[in-house]
């Protein structure tokens, strides 16, 4: 695995996986990630690094690499509550949206690579085909837009992820029931988004990505 953020990424989502360190927090050694990830030790030893720094992992001669817990779902947690005693509402989070969306937009048209199209192209059949299953696809619309994040190859836009999960949290309730059309008119406006980010016409993608997000607001 070559690509430095994607490597950081899959390292923090494995990581993040109780399953994937001992009782005590300590994960395995920069040795056996690298074994693991088919990298060098030096690449994972940068991941880790980023991490400490993030306040996720502390690391200690003694102890080796120990991960706080912070797995996601604490995450979003304390951010829904956050979110709620700070009395947010829906058209801020769409607001905080539209600006970063659309920002990331001419990166991720620059730094895009084939197998990341591929997982993107990937989310947007399984938005079709769950269609008649709002909380699934509703959950594949999600990592359409995080994958997109990560797109961008930006760590300080990424950050922004947290709070987009915690969106489509907050909004999965107010769903439309029994609305298959929702769901397709979803993934055909996101295929269209990815065209032209296909194209490398960064302006329009950003435009039809502000439309979108409007639209979904109403």
């Amino acid at each position: 695995m070559d690509n430095k953020n994607e490597l950081f990424e899959s390292i923090k989502k494995y990581l993040l996986d109780d399953a994937n360190r001992n009782a005590d927090g300590r994960i395995e050694t920069e040795t056996e990630l690298a074994v693991r990830f088919n990298t060098s030790r030096y690449k994972v030893r940068q991941a880790l690094s980023t991490l400490v720094q993030m306040g996720m992992l502390e690391r200690s001669p003694r102890r080796g690499s120990v991960l706080k817990n912070l797995e996601q779902h604490n995450i979003n947690h304390q951010l829904l509550m956050q979110f709620d005693l700070s009395g947010f509402d829906i058209t801020e989070f769409t607001e905080a949206r539209i600006l970063i969306e659309c920002a990331i937009i001419p990166l991720a048209t620059r730094r895009i690579f084939p197998a990341m199209l591929s997982k993107l192209e990937n989310e947007l059949r399984l938005i079709e085909e769950n269609a008649d299953n709002p909380e699934v696809a509703d959950r594949h619309d999600r990592d359409f837009h995080l994958l997109l994040l990560q797109a961008s190859g930006n760590r300080v836009l990424q950050v922004f992820s947290d709070v987009l999960i915690t969106y489509f949290e907050k909004t999965r309730e107010s769903l439309p029931a029994n609305d298959r059309q929702y769901f397709l008119d979803t993934a055909t406006k996101q295929r269209e988004i990815l065209l032209h980010i296909k194209k490398g016409d960064a302006q329009m993608a950003s435009e039809l990505m502000r439309a979108h997000l409007l639209e979904k607001r109403l």
